[in-house]
């Protein structure tokens, strides 16, 4: 479960990143979209791991 925590605040910090630089260049409409976008995809990707670490430490 530490990998799992240590991968997932990796991918909060890059996807946090990410979004800096696009509302940086982007206007406010379009950025609403990519986080609700991006936000979706976070959870799937998190909930994607922690099934394969479910299924790989059985």
């Amino acid at each position: 479960m530490n990998m799992m925590n240590t991968v997932a605040s990796a991918a909060v910090g890059a996807a946090m990143g990410a979004a800096a630089m696009y509302a940086a260049t982007h206007d406010q409409r379009q950025v609403r979209k990519a986080m609700r976008k991006m936000t979706r995809g976070a959870e799937k990707a998190l909930l994607d791991l922690e099934g394969m670490v479910n299924k790989y430490t059985r």
